[in-house]
């Protein structure tokens, strides 16, 4: 985070304005897209990433605090509601557009103990730098490992990061590819989801800041719709709405930490009434 704007800054504010209409008609899409199964970790992966040579770690906290939904965990069905759901995470910045990482995932459910599902492999890849481009790209890739007993499905995961600022507003784009690679599902398509924010950014100053500290306010969205050639029915539908705040914490030359909490509203059959989510980040720098 920045303490004000900078020239770079200020130009990419007067791009003409047909930069705008460009976003527009990809937002429609992604709204309106719709969720099919309920998730347990949401985050908007936006277009920076690690430093080079600083390691990231991050825990990551989800609580469905309403749901009537019911999912498989190791051989029985549980309530989804009141289920915790953490992921721990660390990253490494390879140069200053590469990343890589690993994840640990881990539930627990009323009604189940608490287990170890899944491994992520990850990396993360900057294409340009800042405002060479009329939207800022990333790359991300992740391939994801879990447990027999939990689900026999090895799956990759591939992200589109598409960021753009628009005055004080930042806009971050993730659509989503799924492909299954191993067990008993191995043969069905690939699968579209998305995710969105928009943030009060104002070039990283957030909507309150003091020389230590930023806070931003924004909106996430996030949604499965199954198959590409083949989308699940609207009953088997839903999607989320996250107010969030992103709180940054700056006044350590040697780290730093970044805050990401909000509450989720499910809309449709499919998905789970209200969701708590904390994403707690802490980068060194060597």
């Amino acid at each position: 985070m920045s303490g004000g704007i900078d020239s770079s800054c200020i130009a990419s504010t007067q791009r003409p304005m047909r930069d705008a209409f460009r976003v527009w008609p990809a937002l429609i899409v992604f709204l309106l897209a719709a969720a099919t199964a309920p998730g347990q970790f949401f985050r908007v992966y936006e277009y920076k990433t690690a430093d080079a040579g600083a390691i990231e770690f991050s825990y990551w906290t989800t609580y469905i605090a309403s749901s009537d939904q019911e999912m498989g965990y190791f051989g029985k069905t549980v309530s989804r509601e009141k289920m915790w759901a953490h992921s721990f995470e660390v990253e490494y910045g390879l140069s200053h557009r590469l990343t890589v990482g690993y994840y640990a995932d881990c539930l627990d459910p009323q009604g189940g103990s608490f287990e170890y599902i899944r491994s992520k492999l990850l990396a993360r890849y900057r294409l340009f730098e800042k405002f060479e481009r009329p939207f800022d790209l990333a790359l991300y890739g992740e391939y994801i490992i879990p447990v027999k007993d939990y689900d026999n499905s090895e799956k990759f995961e591939f992200r589109l990061i598409v960021e753009k600022d628009l005055g004080p507003i930042r806009i971050a784009l993730n659509p989503i590819l799924e492909k299954k690679t191993s067990g008993e599902d191995v043969n069905e398509g690939v699968e579209f989801a998305y995710a969105a924010g928009f943030y009060y950014d104002d070039a990283g100053d957030g909507l309150w800041n003091t020389p230590d500290v930023a806070v931003r306010p924004g909106v996430e969205f996030y949604g499965e719709i199954g198959e590409v050639s083949a989308s699940k029915t609207s009953s088997r539908q839903g999607h989320y709405v996250f107010p969030v705040l992103d709180i940054y914490y700056t006044r350590h030359p040697g780290w730093k930490a970044h805050w990401n909490v909000g509450t989720g509203f499910g809309l449709g059959g499919a998905a789970d009434d209200v969701v708590l989510k904390s994403i707690l980040t802490f980068e060194f720098l060597f």
